[in-house]
């Protein structure tokens, strides 16, 4: 047998040589896609490489010629399993340019037609048994390798028989109606008894809660909502709401709201007091949005509202941090100053009062860096007179809010102010520290346009997100 490989831009070429040079009883062994350089060795084109096969009594006659016998065995594991020794002048490797390359006889019929072939024509209707057959049965008989028998099952039945009777079972139901009933009362058993479970978990245990409450329940958990304020709230609007809604979805959900909206505290609405200057430190971790918060608030007040804003950093750590602020200020055509101590800051704020709004920019610092939070109460300890906000993410995990504001609460912040409400769909871990906390929410931000994407915090829009409603529709609702 003889076996050699074609390369050609497309199948059809390279049928056409394997035709010419091998004759029409040649058949393809295998095909993969190759790269090689264009002309003058620029660009990269692709080309198809096929191998092909004959047996040598079919090859066209050539003078004084003969060509090396090869063992099937060995070739076969070259074409199908470990890859053959490609010249170097043949590209390293291959990249794939078709889903799916059928195999194909010289002639050009298909013998595992999967899609139409690539010029066009349709695939022949060998089976896979006959393409089998054609690439390796005269080859097997020669090399005297007996042919593969069929798997038995474990009852000495063929695979074939097996299969045979599956479709016999499975044209049987053609036309018939099956009886879904039982597999309907085992998924109603399996659902009943996952409510068994989470009905008799400690928070909720003994109350007899029906499937809609339990999944509120469930989603409050999930959001974040700690276990025992998820109970207490799901034990009220087991108690206040009438027995008929218990099994209704939308109106548990919407009972939650308005037990959300009686526990949210937001602060006044205003960003300015008349009369005297308004001093607002905002602190937190890392990544948080501090910086672009503090410009929001900036353009807000000085554009909007019309008031005179100065800016203030203690960020000194971050070499772009005094660089960004001086951006904004200079957008807005507001001061900047920084102040490397609590000296300077405190000469800073007496400097400024004539402005009705005092915002002061600080580094960010992990809640477990010591150091850091060190710098934070010598800056703040002392400073009545300066509010100090408490920057939380949506997207920070409960566990990791919950640390955060453990660790900063020694800095006694007035308000918390959530950001990046519109990266997340989970907000019931807010919830848990506001409760925890016992603050009042100041402000919101939901993008990073400045200052488009910034609110007053407002019960209707936190009691929304809190019950599970997607910040579209809370916003919605809210106006």
């Amino acid at each position: 047998m003889k076996i050699k490989k074609f390369e050609a831009p497309s199948m059809k070429e390279a049928l056409e040589k394997i035709k010419e040079e091998m004759g029409p009883d040649a058949f393809i062994l295998g095909t993969k896609s190759i790269k090689k350089k264009g002309p003058l060795g620029f660009g990269d084109r692709n080309f198809l490489q096929v191998t092909a096969a004959v047996e040598e009594t079919a090859l066209p006659s050539e003078e004084g010629g003969s060509s090396p016998r090869i063992d099937i065995r060995q070739d076969s594991e070259s074409a199908f399993g470990k890859s053959a020794e490609v010249p170097k002048s043949e590209p390293s490797r291959s990249e794939p340019i078709f889903p799916k390359i059928p195999t194909y006889t010289a002639g050009g019929t298909t013998i595992l037609p999967e899609d139409d072939l690539l010029d066009g024509r349709k695939p022949g209707g060998a089976s896979f048994n006959q393409g089998f057959e054609a690439i390796y049965g005269d080859a097997l008989r020669k090399a005297k390798v007996p042919e593969p028998k069929a798997r038995e099952s474990k009852d000495g039945r063929s695979l074939r028989e097996e299969l045979a009777e599956v479709r016999e079972m499975v044209a049987g139901l053609s036309g018939k109606e099956t009886d879904l009933a039982p597999l309907q009362r085992e998924i109603q058993d399996l659902k009943g008894l996952l409510y068994s479970v989470i009905r008799n978990q400690s928070p909720i245990a003994g109350l007899k809660l029906s499937p809609a409450m339990i999944g509120q329940y469930q989603r409050m958990k999930d959001s974040g909502v700690e276990d025992n304020i998820a109970a207490k709230l799901i034990k009220m609007a087991h108690d206040k709401m009438k027995p008929e809604y218990h099994d209704q979805g939308k109106r548990i959900q919407a009972f939650l709201r308005t037990l959300f909206a009686g526990l949210v505290d937001v602060a006044d609405p205003k960003l300015v007091d008349p009369g005297r200057p308004r001093v607002m430190a905002l602190v937190g971790p890392t990544g948080v949005g501090k910086t672009t918060t503090l410009a929001k608030l900036a353009a807000y007040a000085h554009l909007q509202a019309g008031s005179e804003v100065v800016l203030i950093t203690l960020d000194t750590y971050r070499i772009a941090a005094v660089e960004q602020l001086k951006t904004y200020a200079k957008i807005m055509e507001i001061p900047v100053q920084v102040a490397l101590n609590s000296s300077e800051l405190r000469q800073a704020v007496q400097f400024h009062q004539d402005k009705a709004l005092i915002l002061i920019d600080t580094a960010g610092h992990s809640q477990r860096d010591e150091i850091g939070m060190d710098n934070l109460m010598q800056f703040f300890g002392n400073q009545e007179d300066i509010e100090v906000h408490l920057v939380l993410s949506a997207t920070t995990k409960g566990s990791d809010l919950n640390d955060i504001v453990t660790r900063f609460a020694p800095l006694q912040p007035d308000y918390l102010l959530f950001t990046k409400l519109d990266e997340t769909s989970q907000y019931g871990s807010l919830f848990t520290q506001m409760i925890k906390a016992g603050k009042p929410v100041s402000f919101v931000t939901t993008g990073q346009n400045v200052p488009e994407d910034f609110e007053f915090a407002g019960k209707e829009l936190l009691a929304a997100l809190f019950s599970g409603y997607t910040l579209t529709q809370a916003k919605g609702s809210s106006n």
